[in-house]
């Protein structure tokens, strides 16, 4: 594993951290097995939140984690009334810190190594969270000493050109920012990160596979073929060939398509890549996927000519 600076937190961080948002409700001995394989595996990040599983994931973290405090842990607050696009904003500076200090009981830690407002989905209610308060409740927590360094995650969902982290980021208020990068959403290489580089912000790249799941995303062949007939479907894509080639991915080998999609990632300037695995087999394999070189410069222009001008992120 290679590491990483994350901006000017001066944090090293693990190229590949770990994504705990699942998982520890149903099997919490398999979570905790995997979350050691991560760790063996040379991950030293770990992102998760507050709302994860309800709270399940945290309190999993809090028992795998014993021992080793070097293990730098990412959490969140959401102030929305619920994960869609639509959620009402229900941001309160009471609610923000009395989740940062159920966070900091959960994961049995003194202090949270990075606390973010999570799932910013629209200018305005980014507006509301910087100006009701919220904002100044991170601030506090962290000049406490209760939390090291304060930043905002994005909802990609609702916001596939990152018009809020624009917004944001000018202003220098964030230590960290995560964002959504993958080879089917592409948008952030040119909006984000260079305004990051700018200000020497943090980057936490999460959803390297898209959507990922079982029928969709960027987890097989299969998958990502019918995340790309998705994105056809709703017109972000032609409905042609070579996007309706069963062979579309073949340019890609020797790497499976998730392997493909992680070597993306890191390809660009990031700090670390989050990527959530059930199993220590599939932690093993992403983690091969940090050796360099990355992808050759044939294979990114290629994803960047088929998928580039994709401005939506579909499931």
């Amino acid at each position: 594993m290679r590491y990483r600076k994350l901006g000017r937190t001066g944090l090293s961080v693990s190229e590949l951290g770990y994504g705990a948002a699942r998982g520890a409700a149903a099997d919490r001995a398999g979570f905790l097995t995997t979350v050691h394989a991560a760790l063996d595996a040379g991950m030293n990040f770990i992102d998760t939140a507050a709302g994860y599983e309800d709270g399940a994931c945290e309190r999993a973290l809090g028992e795998a984690l014993q021992g080793r405090d070097a293990v730098i842990v990412e959490t969140k607050y959401r102030p929305y009334d619920g994960w869609g696009g639509d959620a009402a904003y229900t941001g309160s500076p009471a609610r923000l810190t009395a989740s940062a200090e159920a966070s900091l009981r959960n994961l049995r830690r003194d202090r949270l190594d990075i606390l973010l407002g999570h799932g910013m989905r629209t200018v305005e209610s980014f507006d509301r969270f910087m100006n009701d308060g919220c904002y100044e409740a991170m601030v506090r927590l962290r000049d406490q000493g209760k939390v090291r360094f304060i930043g905002i995650s994005e909802l990609s969902e609702a916001d596939g050109t990152h018009e809020v982290l624009q917004h944001a980021l000018p202003g220098g208020a964030f230590d960290v920012v995560m964002l959504t990068l993958n080879f089917l959403l592409q948008t952030a290489a040119d909006t984000v990160l260079p305004l990051c580089a700018k200000q020497n912000t943090g980057t936490v790249v999460m959803m390297p596979l898209n959507q990922a799941s079982k029928t969709s995303g960027l987890v097989n062949v299969p998958a990502a073929l019918e995340c790309v007939r998705r994105h056809a479907v709703q017109g972000h894509l032609p409905d042609e060939p070579h996007y309706t080639d069963p062979h579309l991915f073949d340019f890609l080998e020797p790497y499976s398509v998730p392997a493909a999609a992680l070597r993306f990632v890191l390809a660009h300037p990031i700090g670390t890549c989050c990527v959530g695995a059930r199993s220590p087999e599939r932690i093993r394999a992403n983690a091969a996927a940090s050796d360099p070189p990355y992808l050759d410069a044939g294979r990114l222009e290629r994803l960047r000519t088929l998928f580039g001008g994709i401005r939506s992120q579909v499931r």
